[in-house]
């Protein structure tokens, strides 16, 4: 089974071509779960390793270019990933499963809309309307009490900022906060941010799904640029997001956010073929 390794700002993925639905047909045929084929394939060491996987599917719609399964690396299911869906229209744009360089794709999140430039090598996605803004509310933690904020850009997220970006300990307060009570029983996303001056943040992010930090996540950024914007620490758009990985991501959004963009650059890894052994037990 071919597939591809792409990554976005340090974010990586698996994706394969589904719109035959071989990636079912050969799950039922290896006798376990989609979720375990999941995370055996995403384990890193022992599988392929990736953030995640995103199967290419037939649209619903005729309207729209094709339909994206996503799921996380513990085998969850995610409504929407910034950076994986930039990585997804790569992928597309590259097979030949679409032709032009304005694409539509449907997700849990809805319909997506994307455009592909310099070849694919930068992919500027409009994400769904962000939701549920909520500002300024203390999370109390075991030995902490932290200043959050909320947004869900496709997926939720809570926003801290921290001065002691670089040293504060993500994971331990990441994990903390992601399976806070006050996020029952979905959790959310955990990013801390700093100001780095004009319209620039740093941020450090620890997902969901994958249980640990990333080295960036796309609706995270989108999240915390906003945030950041309407908080004052920044005061241009659109807003440049350094990640953990090193890349930087353009988020721009309009003062009603109705339109939110998330902008970057993407990178092939490598083409595969797929041996089943991992899949023994």
């Amino acid at each position: 089974m071919e597939f591809t390794k792409c990554q976005g700002a340090g974010n990586d993925f698996i994706l394969i071509d589904n719109r035959d639905g071989k990636v079912d047909r050969k799950v039922e045929e290896l006798g376990i779960d989609l979720p375990t084929f999941v995370r055996k394939l995403c384990a890193f060491h022992t599988g392929v390793g990736a953030d995640g996987l995103i199967l290419i599917e037939e649209p619903e719609s005729p309207e729209n270019d094709f339909k994206w399964r996503f799921f996380n690396a513990d085998g969850s299911v995610a409504e929407m990933c910034g950076n994986g869906s930039r990585c997804a229209v790569r992928f597309a744009y590259e097979k030949g499963i679409v032709k032009k360089e304005h694409v539509r794709f449907e997700t849990l999140a809805g319909v997506i809309e994307a455009w592909i430039k310099e070849g694919g090598r930068v992919v500027k996605v409009q994400l769904t309307k962000p939701f549920g803004l909520k500002t300024d509310f203390e999370i109390p933690l075991a030995d902490a009490k932290l200043t959050g904020h909320f947004l869900n850009t496709g997926v939720p997220h809570v926003v801290v900022y921290r001065e002691d970006l670089e040293t504060f300990d993500v994971k331990k307060f990441g994990s903390q906060i992601r399976y806070h009570e006050m996020f029952a029983p979905s959790g959310t996303n955990v990013n801390f941010i700093k100001t780095l001056g004009g319209d620039r943040i740093a941020i450090r992010t620890y997902e969901r799904g994958v249980e640990d930090e990333t080295l960036a996540c796309g609706t995270g950024s989108t999240a915390a640029a906003i945030i950041a914007y309407l908080k004052g620490l920044v005061k241009e758009k659109p807003v440049k997001v350094h990640t953990k990985g090193g890349e930087v991501l353009v988020v721009d959004f309009d003062e009603n956010l109705e339109k939110v963009y998330l902008e970057g650059k993407v990178y092939k890894v490598f083409d595969g073929t797929l041996s089943f052994e991992i899949f023994e037990e």
